[in-house]
């Protein structure tokens, strides 16, 4: 495994890709929940930073390796063509592991518009949480990483006021 995740650590983030929530982590490898918390933060850390979100940690974990990419959708085709220029670049910013409050203040919209459009975006994806979303945006082919730099962008914790 690269990114040196233990097998249990790539669990789950697994977990986390497919959409599952912390506690159904923890059902499904029989951990506390808070034992599988600790795992995601410190495979967070070993893909690149503690603090950023699970989507990010998703992201990473698909791109050195430490996951392998999922199985491409059947219909990848008909959703990608679906997505606006601008629903791509929201995926990219959320792969990059920044809050919604972070796009908001990238994006220069209202936070509750950015989690608006995170949903929207899910729904049209098939996705249970932005994490999962990286996954589904991964398997039905959208282009989201082209313009990805090696590195997160930073943002600034500041977001425009409403």
């Amino acid at each position: 495994m690269t990114a040196g995740l233990t097998p249990a650590e790539a669990d789950v983030v697994l977990g986390v890709a497919l959409g599952m929530s912390v506690e159904a982590v923890a059902t499904q490898t029989t951990l506390r929940a808070k034992t599988v918390r600790g795992m995601l933060a410190s495979a967070k850390g070993k893909l690149g930073r503690r603090e950023m979100t699970c989507a990010g940690a998703v992201e990473r974990a698909y791109a050195t390796g430490a996951l392998p990419a999922p199985p491409p959708d059947p219909v990848r085709h008909q959703i990608s063509v679906r997505l606006s220029p601008a629903q791509v670049a929201l995926i990219r910013l959320l792969s990059q592991g920044v809050t919604a409050q972070d796009i908001a203040g990238a994006v220069t919209k209202p936070e509750s518009e950015v989690e608006q459009d995170l949903r929207t975006l899910c729904e049209i994806t098939g996705a249970d949480s932005a994490a999962h979303l990286i996954t589904r945006a991964v398997q039905l082919g959208v282009p989201y990483r082209h313009k990805l730099p090696r590195r997160p962008v930073p943002l600034s914790r500041r977001h425009v006021a409403l």
